[in-house]
């Protein structure tokens, strides 16, 4: 059965509170598992929430949205883990990323060496060519980047998000971090789950993130089926979120914590 299952590791943005963590999701798409932002932690917490039966060893698939340390950090300890004798996994560790992916990785190898290069398994790394075709997966199910407004710096040259589609075209689509803007709100046309970032409640707005007004707006135009907020900062997991949405947009709206799953094709 075509199924995708969509597992909050992480609800927070850089600063943690003890119920949202750095960026880290965890999702099954049509069995296949795929780690994506792995955020400070992020290994630590999947292997805690029993998702992930074989450990380091279920990762197969890693997906960034950019290499801001708070949705990028946990690179170091899953290849450090990977090269342990420990991991068995045979099959290629892949990750896709937006460019500059290999310059962090080749920068990451100059301080720790052959300790980042895992032991059993090739090590696949793709930057992204947005003009070419998305990731097909086993099962029908595909994986399109697309490009977000987010600050950048030497290493993160490009921000993205995702559009993650089962076999049978269930569609969730994750802002990664971005203000808004045209292809965001293009990706999120008519999705069945939309995983929005909202760092701030709308007094403390700032460039280059989603505020309450901000994913109103967007979700009235993209018309989502459901709507999950994510990286939300300290001052916006104390707000409540729902409610500074529901003057400007009616529809179904979750505030995530760590820990939340949600699923399409399956009973919720």
């Amino acid at each position: 059965m075509a199924m995708i299952r969509f597992l909050i590791l992480g609800a927070g943005g850089a600063v943690p509170t003890p119920t949202h963590c750095p960026a880290a999701y965890w999702i099954d798409l049509d069995g296949l598992g795929i780690l994506m932002d792995p955020g400070p932690g992020a290994i630590v917490r999947l292997v805690k929430s029993g998702r992930a039966d074989a450990g380091v060893d279920a990762i197969g698939t890693v997906l960034l949205s950019h290499l801001h340390p708070d949705h990028s950090a946990d690179l170091v300890p899953l290849l450090f883990a990977a090269h342990s004798p420990a991991c068995q996994n045979p099959d290629p560790l892949r990750v896709f990323g937006p460019v500059g992916l290999k310059d962090l990785l080749a920068r990451l190898r100059g301080i720790y060496g052959s300790w980042l290069d895992p032991r059993s398994r090739p090590l696949e790394v793709t930057e992204w060519d947005l003009d070419g075709p998305p990731l097909s997966l086993p099962g029908g199910g595909r994986v399109t980047p697309f490009p977000t407004r987010h600050p950048q710096d030497r290493l993160s040259r490009q921000t993205l998000g995702y559009v993650l589609e089962d076999g049978a075209g269930k569609k969730i689509v994750y802002s990664g971090d971005t203000e808004p803007c045209a292809a965001l709100k293009d990706a999120a046309h008519g999705a069945d789950l939309l995983v929005v970032e909202c760092s701030t409640p709308d007094e403390l707005a700032t460039a280059g993130h989603m505020y309450p007004t901000a994913v109103a707006r967007l979700c009235r135009e993209a018309r989502p089926e459901r709507v999950v907020l994510t990286h939300q900062y300290p001052a916006a997991a104390r707000t409540d979120l729902v409610a500074a949405l529901r003057p400007h947009y009616e529809g179904a709206v979750h505030q995530a914590r760590d820990g939340d799953e949600f699923s399409l094709g399956l009973p919720a």
